[in-house]
């Protein structure tokens, strides 16, 4: 293990310790829907600090930014915005509902659930982000693909090299995308 991934095993050890720590509170019934809240807001702003690294990409993007850099005379400009494709404080609410005395390194569970499901992200353009929202709160949310074809947002699986050719403004290739004439 690395320098890198120790430190956030040990980052993942304080959200483990935390979550524990108030999970009897967080079950009872003096626990209040606001107080659930601020628990899972506090927990999904930990889960949202850890190390978003680009192998976190599901190497999803939406079709909107793919017609944006196509139709874009300077591709650079173009602004993505990585979308949790879980939202955090369902993650939170997750950990504060798993039965931790089954695993045997707590820390190694959040960092597992992190690199696997919690931290993957696709890029969308900040306007559909912003359309997202509203299917991804706790009591709608049913999975990530329900949350996108709700908000109207397609996905296509490109790879690095491609995303890096539409960066520098390969126009053919987002139609070539766009059209699904070409897979990753």
């Amino acid at each position: 293990m690395n320098l890198k991934e120790n430190k956030i095993l040990d980052k993942a050890y304080v959200i483990a310790k935390t979550v524990m720590s108030q999970q009897d509170f967080y079950l009872s019934e003096d626990c209040n829907a606001n107080h659930k809240q601020l628990l899972e807001t506090m927990i999904g702003a930990a889960i949202w600090y850890l190390p978003q690294v680009k192998e976190l990409w599901t190497g999803d993007i939406s079709i909107g930014a793919l017609k944006k850099f196509f139709e874009s005379d300077n591709p650079k400009k173009i602004k993505l915005t990585k979308d949790h494709h879980y939202p955090r404080k369902v993650s939170a609410a997750e950990l504060f509902k798993l039965n931790w005395s089954t695993f045997s390194n707590p820390a190694e569970e959040v960092l597992h659930r992190y690199q696997n499901i919690y931290g993957r992200f696709n890029f969308v353009l900040p306007e559909e982000n912003k359309s997202l929202v509203k299917y991804q709160k706790g009591h709608i949310f049913r999975s990530p693909e329900d949350s996108y074809r709700k908000a109207g947002i397609y996905l296509r699986n490109i790879s690095n090299e491609q995303l890096s050719s539409l960066k520098k403004g390969d126009r053919n290739l987002a139609k070539l995308l766009i059209s699904n004439e070409i897979k990753n």
